[in-house]
């Protein structure tokens, strides 16, 4: 069984169905069924709507087909309940049975072959499984890129001292503040050929569309953790615990990271006390959790 989650903010609505879409298409190419759970977070202790409410939000994708069709479970999060958010829902949806759980992200476009690759796979060993990135803001983050992007080297007109493979200068969409679109990632995807698949020597993830075998110790997130870093928390603990990251070297996601539609219908920002307030005491809490490891 493979399971796909993904945690909603009422905020990130605007975009879901592209996202959607996405994961429709995704399914359509598995040869199994795939389990689908969506988080829809609907608390306003940091973002409140300026207009309407937040089941108005909700309701923007409420009717999407996938979720009829591929019998998505939905579950709710209110004021009704204590503040959480996507580290609670990261740490309690893992499956130690399944196959792979996989963290979806509202701001990511999977492959079109992402379920299928999956099914396919056979790795004898409990471990993380990455898919590629496109080119990001510097060079340790070459592990993961796909490998069509690598040895990028051109020289930089963008400011002194800037680093010498400058991103900015690159072809857009092939760095991650570009917006790629669904068409755009197929057909990079399709002019990469058949799936490599690696085993890296280092840990390096990100939470966008991670994929955890089943088998592996948990919890990897402090369970006082409920915001912020819970990737880098997973990403200490696998390491940790030597657990082995194996990784699509040519199969990038649609991590747009940047969407101009990722936070609508609220003036809140990442630079608010209140923000910061749940983003420290998620940091401490992670802190303390691996700090414990040692």
């Amino acid at each position: 069984m493979i399971k796909f989650q993904m945690h909603v903010m009422w905020y990130e609505a605007a975009m879901m169905n592209e996202t959607l879409d996405s994961l429709q298409a995704a399914l359509y190419q598995a040869d199994s069924k795939i389990d689908v759970t969506l988080c829809l977070n609907g608390q306003t202790y940091i973002e409140k709507p300026i207009n309407g409410s937040v089941d108005d939000m909700f309701a923007r994708f409420l009717s999407h087909p996938v979720i009829a069709e591929a019998s998505v479970k939905v579950i709710y999060k209110t004021d009704r309940d204590k503040f959480y958010n996507i580290a609670d829902w990261r740490r309690e949806q893992y499956d130690e049975e399944a196959k792979y759980t996989i963290w979806g992200e509202s701001d990511t476009l999977l492959p079109y072959d992402f379920f299928y690759i999956l099914e396919n796979l056979e790795i004898d060993e409990p471990h993380i499984l990455s898919f590629s990135s496109r080119k990001m803001w510097d060079n340790s983050w070459d592990v993961v890129t796909h490998s069509k992007l690598l040895g990028w080297n051109a020289p930089c007109q963008c400011k002194p001292n800037h680093k010498s493979d400058c991103i900015e200068l690159m072809k857009a969409p092939l760095k991650y503040k570009d917006i790629i679109t669904q068409d755009e990632l197929d057909d990079f995807n399709e002019s990469s050929g058949d799936i490599e698949v690696v085993k890296l020597n280092q840990t390096k993830i990100d939470g966008s569309v991670l994929c955890l075998s089943g088998g592996l110790p948990h919890p990897f997130i402090s369970k006082k953790q409920h915001f912020v870093r819970e990737d880098t928390s997973a990403a200490h603990f696998f390491a940790y615990n030597n657990i082995p990251q194996y990784h699509i070297k040519n199969r990038i996601k649609g991590h747009n990271y940047w969407h101009p539609k990722k936070r609508t219908n609220t003036e809140a920002t990442r630079e608010d006390d209140i923000f910061k307030k749940y983003s420290d005491e998620s940091i401490a809490a992670m802190n303390e959790f691996l700090g414990a490891l040692n």
